[in-house]
């Protein structure tokens, strides 16, 4: 692997929430002298669907061909990091990147962050479980879902984000996606099945059973005792099990 400085880091968020909350993580990073890249899916859900074709062109047009700053030459490998349900776009964004786009960039490994496992050729409702499904069926009104803090229990993201400020902001980049997204079956690119190059980073306990099926087929599973968004509230943290976790990965050109 290249010199850890030379790698950059590309930090992609769920559909769900807005690009704030890998923001303090890529801080953390660039303090360190880490090159990172944060693409926004803003907007990736205007007009109607497909939607994950346009979720992926959104992710690859701000990170295939955009050399980092200070720009080198060649472009530098990337590593992916997915947070929650960026998971299944992770696969999909590794094929445009190493093979849909000119010049190519080399993903030198992919992390799933407290993520869902990607399900290629089925929908999200088919991948969940069938209560959450139905709920989801339930909320949605004239084919559109309530922000993803309205699925939760009333307590719950006050408990994960206590800083009032920093929780509304969060709060006011909260999207509402059509249901017809989850409906939509996921692009069938699979996962990366070279064990050296996935890794998955768990947050939080809820995300124990993803953990264990993906140590379970042989991939590197770091723990980390915090919640499900500490990459908004613990990024020194989670910055450093994501550099833990990017050392172990080689280069491998696709």
């Amino acid at each position: 692997m290249p010199a850890e400085n030379q790698v950059e880091l590309v930090l992609v968020h769920s559909p769900l929430t807005g690009d704030l909350v890998w923001q303090p993580v890529a801080d953390a990073l660039r303090a360190r002298g880490r090159t990172v890249s944060v693409p926004s899916l803003a907007g990736a859900f205007d007009g109607p669907g497909p939607y994950y074709p346009k979720l992926l062109d959104a992710l690859a047009g701000q990170v295939a061909a955009r050399p980092p700053d200070p720009a080198p030459a060649p472009l530098w490998p990337v590593v992916l990091a997915g947070h929650s349900g960026a998971g299944p776009l992770l696969p999909g964004l590794r094929a445009r990147l190493t093979h849909g786009h000119s010049p190519p960039r080399t993903v030198a490994g992919t992390v799933y962050v407290d993520a869902q496992w990607p399900h290629p050729g089925r929908s999200w409702l088919e991948a969940a479980p069938p209560d959450l499904a139905e709920q989801l069926r339930e909320l949605a009104v004239d084919g559109m879902l309530p922000p993803w803090d309205a699925w939760l229990p009333e307590r719950m993201l006050s408990d994960e984000v206590p800083d009032p400020e920093l929780r509304e902001r969060f709060r006011a980049g909260l999207p509402r996606l059509p249901l017809a997204y989850f409906q939509e079956r996921a692009p069938h690119a699979a996962p990366d099945p070279d064990h050296v190059r996935t890794a998955y980073l768990r947050l939080s306990p809820r995300y124990e059973d993803t953990a264990m099926r993906a140590e379970a087929i042989g991939h590197r599973v770091l723990r980390l005792t915090s919640h499900h968004l500490s990459p908004l509230t613990d990024p020194e943290a989670t910055a450093d099990a994501l550099e833990k976790l990017a050392r172990r990965f080689a280069v491998c050109p696709d």
